[in-house]
């Protein structure tokens, strides 16, 4: 059945919120909502990670935090299974997050 993702914008000034949205069989979606200087650390996940922008700006790691890209509103970022990233935000940042088996 279909279902509406719709984000509960949900910022802290002492660390980054994340918010389960859905949770199937083949993909979870997660938000993420960072102030200004905070950052998702580098992890792994065993699964294909798609990020999308949907407000502000950032730096996203790819591999390390040395190969960062910069992404803004409207643009995203598909990372391969066990591909180390994580995430800065240089301006007020939400994030969702398609994790796919």
């Amino acid at each position: 059945m279909a279902q509406i993702l719709s984000p509960n914008v949900n910022f802290s000034p002492l660390i980054p919120q994340k918010e389960l949205l859905a949770k199937g069989d083949k993909v979870r979606v997660i938000c993420f909502y960072l102030e200004p200087g905070q950052k998702i650390n580098l992890h792994t996940s065993p699964y294909h990670v798609i990020t999308v922008v949907l407000e502000g700006k950032g730096v996203f790691f790819a591999g390390s935090e040395e190969n960062g890209i910069r992404l803004e509103k409207g643009q995203a970022l598909q990372y391969e299974p066990n591909e180390p990233h994580g995430f800065f935000a240089e301006e007020r940042l939400v994030v969702m997050a398609f994790i796919c088996q």
